[in-house]
C-alpha cells in the first residue's frame, strides 16, 4: 500500500479535521505516493526511534505527537525531521483528533478504568457540540471510592512508576480521566462539580485550586495516560493491512527516571 492509503484508513478513524485549532496533525513528512510494507507506531518521533525504523527499513511511521509542533526555523541532524527525510521515511501524526474522537484515547482510558461502557460517556471538555466529542470522558460511579484508592487503581491501570495525586477531602462518586497535559481540564471539573480527575502534566496551582474546591486530582503522566494508544494504533493498522508489517520500535518508551 501507500503513505496515502494509510493517512486515508486513519481518517475514517479520527478525522483529521477534527484536529484543535492549535494542532498540526496529518501528513507531515513525506509523499503520499510512496510505498509502504514496515510501519512503526509510536508515540513520540524522537531520534532514536528514527534511527530504529531506518536500521529495520520502516517507511512509514505513525505517531500520535506531531513531529512538527511549533514552527521550524533551521534543521539538523539532532532534529527527528533532518533525519526522517535522510532516510525517506515518512510521517503520519494523529493527535487531538485522536485524543477526542469516539474509540479514542478519551475512551480507552475509560474503558481501561473498568468503568463500564465508553460509548455514551459524557465528554467532559466538548469542542465539537455537534458532534458530540471532545477532550475526556466523565464517569458517574454506582459505587465510592478513597482518592488513595482511585490513584492505586490509575497507577496500577496505566503501569505508572508512580502517581502524583491531591485528595479533594472527600469520597468520589464521579471521575473524568482525560489524556496527555490535562491541567485545563481541572478547572472544567471544578465548574462541573466532578469529584476527581485522572490525568498528566497538572501544575502546582491546579492542585491548589483542585484542593480548595473539594476535587481529587490524579496526575499519572503524560506518557502513560497516552502511550496506551499504540496498541490501539497498531491493532487496527494490522487488521486493515494485514500484508503490512506493523510494529512498536522498542525506542517508544518513558524517556524520563524516577527515584
Amino acid at each position: 500500500m501507500t503513505v496515502g492509503e494509510v493517512y486515508d484508513y486513519l481518517n475514517t478513524y479520527a478525522p483529521f479535521r477534527l484536529q484543535d485549532d492549535f494542532d498540526n496533525s496529518g501528513l507531515l513528512v513525506g509523499s503520499r505516493d510512496k510505498d509502504v510494507y514496515r510501519i512503526a507506531v509510536c508515540l513520540d518521533i524522537t531520534n532514536d526511534v528514527v534511527d530504529e525504523c531506518e536500521h529495520v527499513g520502516a517507511q512509514l511511521i505513525v505517531s500520535h505527537h506531531p513531529v512538527i509542533f511549533h514552527p521550524l526555523k533551521r534543521l539538523d541532524e539532532n532534529n527527528p525531521v533532518f533525519r526522517l527525510v535522510k532516510a525517506d521515511i515518512a510521517a503520519i501524526c494523529a493527535h487531538t483528533n485522536v485524543d477526542m474522537v469516539r474509540g479514542g484515547i478519551s475512551d480507552i482510558m475509560y474503558d481501561m478504568m473498568g468503568f463500564g461502557d465508553p460509548k455514551n460517556a459524557p465528554v467532559l471538555h466538548l469542542i465539537h457540540p455537534d458532534k458530540n466529542i471532545g477532550y475526556g470522558r466523565i464517569a458517574y460511579l454506582d459505587f465510592e471510592i478513597s482518592a488513595d484508592g482511585l490513584a492505586e487503581k490509575a497507577k496500577n491501570t496505566f503501569g505508572c512508576q508512580g502517581v502524583k495525586y491531591c485528595d479533594g477531602g472527600k469520597s468520589i462518586k464521579s471521575v473524568a480521566v482525560s489524556s496527555g497535559a490535562g491541567n485545563d481540564e481541572v478547572y472544567n471539573c471544578i465548574k462541573m462539580g466532578i469529584d476527581a480527575i485522572i490525568t498528566g502534566d497538572v501544575k502546582h496551582h491546579g492542585f491548589v485550586d483542585a484542593r480548595n474546591a473539594g476535587v481529587t486530582v490524579i496526575d499519572a503522566g503524560h506518557y502513560a495516560t497516552e502511550n496506551i494508544i499504540v496498541g490501539t494504533l497498531k491493532q487496527k493498522l494490522a487488521a486493515h493491512f494485514p500484508e503490512a508489517d506493523i510494529f512498536e520500535p522498542e525506542a517508544n518508551a518513558e524517556i524520563c527516571k524516577y527515584i
